[in-house]
């Protein structure tokens, strides 16, 4: 497999600047040895930022595959400043590589829980001061998955982006008001996937199929039509939540009944 091969090569590459890369962990499918031939490669490195130059890492990187086979070669890349991600886009199919660039531990956390990896030999590719094991260890250790929290927090993150998404139809915004419908939308999806008992992969949650009359559109004489309908799944949703929230689901009514008289 192609993304295999990668590793192996990014891996030897790590290993030869201990001056500036402290460690490496898989993350992702390839962590928990699921990678398949349409799977991304993610990859959390603990950098020392002041030995770190980008542009000549990102160099040193293509560099690194330009006598590789054709299928491995970094043809393109992209450096996402604000989340201090490395874009790689390996020949001609643009198998991607995601090298996230940290330079604290905790910064590992969020994705290696989100990964939901548990043999650390597998997944730690590079570890030149033996402080990665021990910190992965002790956070496999805490409570993770909190379902009753992440439900509270959606629902509350529904209402406040509902009022918006309604001030945006107000102002006659399209744009705004399309693009913050979908924010809604989106986390109804991941409510109702929380719902369904699922916790994995909750931020985006796979192959979920979403009902036609809930797609907006920036058409704001639809957007009476496509609220209400967008109301109706959030209340279906209420009901599904367990009763000892009741004052929850109570004053998320409340709220979106005030919301829809409002003019």
């Amino acid at each position: 497999m192609e993304q295999e091969k990668i590793i192996q090569y990014l891996k030897a590459f790590f290993e030869k600047i201990p001056e500036r890369i402290r460690g490496a962990i898989l993350i992702g499918s390839f962590g928990r040895e699921e990678g398949s031939l349409l799977s991304d490669i993610d990859i959390e490195l603990l950098v020392i930022e002041d030995q770190l130059d980008i542009d000549e890492f990102t160099n040193e990187i293509v560099e690194l595959f330009k006598h590789s086979e054709e299928s491995l070669i970094v043809k393109h890349t992209i450096w996402l400043a604000n989340q201090r991600k490395l874009a790689l886009y390996h020949g001609s199919e643009l198998l991607l590589t995601e090298l996230y660039l940290y330079t604290e531990l905790s910064q590992f956390d969020k994705y290696f829980l989100g990964s939901r990896i548990t043999d650390l030999n597998k997944c730690i590719l590079i570890d030149h001061c033996n402080v990665i094991r021990p910190h992965l260890e002790t956070i496999l250790k805490l409570p993770y998955d909190d379902p009753q929290g992440l439900i509270r927090e959606l629902v509350s993150s529904i209402q406040f982006t509902l009022e918006s998404t309604y001030t945006a139809k107000r102002r006659d915004d399209p744009y705004k008001y399309y693009f913050l419908f979908n924010i809604v939308l989106h986390e109804l999806v991941r409510l109702a996937y929380v719902l369904d008992g699922k916790i994995e992969y909750n931020y985006n949650p796979p192959r979920s199929a979403v009902n036609a009359d809930l797609l907006p559109s920036m058409d704001l004489t639809k957007s009476d039509m496509h609220m209400k309908n967008l109301i109706a799944f959030f209340f279906q949703q209420l009901d599904r939540i367990d009763k000892n929230e009741a004052i929850l689901t109570r004053k998320a009514r409340e709220f979106c009944e005030d919301l829809m008289k409002r003019k």
